[in-house]
């Protein structure tokens, strides 16, 4: 004899549910990664665009900066790596569980990111005298 074991048939509403709350917060999290990807543009060009006007003048080598590359690419790689560890996280838990995953994700991941962006250029301070 064998006994039938039962299947446990999930809601494939709660499933839509958690493809929504994942396509909405991979939407998020691009956002939060294009605009890092804008910084480091930005940042790099500052940068060289420095170092190019310090080579056009007379004894400018001491000023000339470096582009703080480990920061910029830890500035990319924040909102990736959220959304991963987010997703590994809810692959099987419930919908409620999947929002508040994600929301605090976001939350910490955005937090993260906020900092660098306000950090990465006060590395810089092409202007200012110490």
């Amino acid at each position: 004899m064998t006994a039938a074991t039962p299947t446990v048939r999930r809601s494939s509403r709660a499933f839509v549910g958690k493809v929504v709350v994942w396509l909405v917060f991979a939407l998020l999290f691009a956002y939060m990664t294009v605009q890092s990807v804008g910084n480091l543009v930005s940042i790099s060009g500052s940068v060289r665009q420095f170092n190019a006007f310090l080579d056009t003048t007379s004894g400018g080598d001491s000023l000339r900066s470096s582009t703080p590359w480990l920061w910029l690419v830890l500035d990319i790689a924040i909102a990736p790596v959220a959304f991963v560890v987010a997703l590994w996280i809810t692959r099987r838990a419930r919908l409620a569980v999947t929002i508040g995953v994600f929301v605090l994700a976001f939350a910490a991941a955005g937090a993260l990111w906020l900092d660098l962006q306000l950090f990465v250029p006060s590395l810089l301070d092409f202007g200012r005298s110490s």
